[in-house]
């Protein structure tokens, strides 16, 4: 599984802008130069690009109805970045307060921490890819399904290699659950 470019520029900024911020106030206070900082910013404003390009299409996923997500505290705090924080800056802006540079450069990074987090299930017409837990996820070809049963409770999918997947009713939104069932039923009937 291949890491596409705006999440590996999303993850090294990430990285890059703590680094920073931990020298710029902790080792060098005062003393890091302003083209540090304007370096800084240019990362600062990539990892944003490239977060805003996940949640695009994060978005366009789940409308085309091949992204499930989770009901779990992985979604609400991730709407309310993509809601508060905006809402927090405008604010900030109208009262006239200084949030400071280290705040501002850490905005995007606790975002791409939040979107990367995010408890999904995704099937389009080839892959099945679940992220049910803050490991990696898993993601294998539907083809490679061997078996997926169904209970009231939960579905679990079994893939070739001996992979397995089990998802609960009680982590997702009632009409999620019923589309996701019947996606997943067809898979078994194709896997049978």
């Amino acid at each position: 599984m291949k890491t596409p470019p705006y999440q590996l520029i999303a993850n090294v900024g990430s990285i890059l802008l703590v680094m920073f911020v931990i020298a710029a106030y902790r080792f060098l206070p005062g003393r890091m130069p302003e083209w540090g900082f304007s370096l800084a910013w240019v990362v600062a404003g990539l990892v944003t690009a490239s977060l805003a390009i996940e949640l695009w299409l994060l978005w366009r996923d789940f409308r085309s109805g091949v992204l499930f997500p989770m009901r779990n505290a992985s979604l609400f705090i991730l709407l309310l970045s993509v809601v508060g924080m905006p809402t927090y800056l405008i604010y900030l802006l109208f009262t006239g307060q200084d949030p400071g540079p280290s705040t501002l450069l850490l905005l995007p990074v606790f975002l791409a921490f939040a979107v990367r987090n995010l408890f999904r299930i995704r099937i389009d017409n080839l892959t099945l890819r679940a992220k049910t837990g803050f490991r990696s996820p898993v993601e294998f070809p539907l083809f490679d399904i061997t078996a997926v049963e169904q209970d009231d409770r939960s579905i679990t999918v079994q893939s070739e290699n001996g992979r397995t997947v089990r998802l609960l009713r009680a982590f997702f939104f009632p009409g999620h659950w019923e589309r996701l069932s019947t996606k997943l039923s067809g898979l078994s009937r194709r896997a049978e």
